[in-house]
């Protein structure tokens, strides 16, 4: 299974809201026309290194215009094969043309040409592969064989990250951009999705020892309770401190706690657990049960 970047079409790739009024054949915002079709700067570069780096790369697009009447399922397609023109597998000469349809960076283009408020009857409804339903993206993942556990969205409306949620991909992995958005555009999450991922802070496990106070009792945690209550009150203190305690043993006279820990926190834990284990065994004995000492 590979990982993809499902990618937004119109805004995300290609310039859309900035085109001039001849663009259009109907409502703004739904392209079907391939002479007005013209990459974002820096989205070439962008996708180029999410396609070295292993991802595949996959459109999902929302194409309304069609069941509005302004265009049919071939203008999709149109749009669609002169962005794998512009995004070719081979990078170009700065003399070369755009070469005819061949071996692109882009693996799929999945698109849903419906609308609730289209006039083509065929088209006209709330379809399932319509964002923001999963549709194309589970239809993508199923179909291409991809990890939705390894794959980002990046898209710039919500409707793309909620697609992509409802697909099964991480919150922390559907990245919104554009103007005012969280990120500005294509290239600035590309930066984000290779970026690599935080070094595990690891602790080396730290040890403490508390000693019973012998004077009352020569075998103080041979008292079943006792000993349960001293080892029930270090694992709460640990939860509470967010401290991950690794072990406890418990002798007749000793208790042993192993913690992923600094030193000095596990001294800090240590202190705690003698104050309110002397606390309880004072109140039930009369008497402190830890020496004032670890180590």
């Amino acid at each position: 299974m590979r990982p993809a970047v499902f990618l937004d079409r119109d805004d995300t790739i290609n310039v859309n809201a900035d085109l001039p009024d001849a663009a259009w054949r109907g409502t703004p915002g739904d392209l079907l026309d391939p002479h007005h079709t013209h990459l974002i700067d820096g989205a070439e570069s962008a996708i180029r290194r999410l396609k070295d780096a292993g991802y595949a790369i996959v459109i999902i697009t929302n194409q309304g215009g069609v069941a509005r009447g302004h265009g049919d399922v071939a203008d999709i397609d149109a749009v669609n094969d002169r962005l794998r023109q512009l995004l070719p597998h081979d990078p170009l000469d700065a003399d070369d043309a755009p070469p005819p349809i061949a071996r692109s960076l882009i693996d799929a283009c999945y698109a849903c040409p419906h609308h609730p408020s289209g006039v083509v009857n065929h088209f006209a409804d709330n379809h399932a592969w319509r964002k923001p339903n999963p549709g194309m993206v589970a239809a993508a993942i199923d179909e291409l064989n991809l990890d939705p556990n390894r794959s980002w969205m990046v898209g710039d409306k919500q409707r793309d990250l909620d697609a992509a949620l409802a697909a099964g991909i991480a919150p922390e992995r559907a990245l919104l951009i554009g103007p005012g958005k969280d990120l500005p555009d294509l290239a600035a999450a590309t930066e984000i999705i290779l970026a690599p991922p935080p070094m595990p802070r690891v602790l080396a496990a730290s040890r403490v020892v508390l000693h019973a106070d012998l004077s009352g009792d020569p075998r103080p945690l041979a008292d079943e309770r006792v000993r349960e209550t001293v080892i029930a009150s270090a694992r709460a203190i640990a939860e509470r401190t967010g401290i991950e305690l690794l072990d406890t043993s418990a002798t007749d006279t000793a208790l042993t706690a192993t913690l992923a820990a600094s030193r000095v926190a596990a001294m800090g834990f240590a202190a705690e657990l003698r104050r309110v284990t002397n606390a309880w065994h004072t109140k039930r004995h009369s008497r402190a049960l830890w020496l004032d000492r670890s180590e």
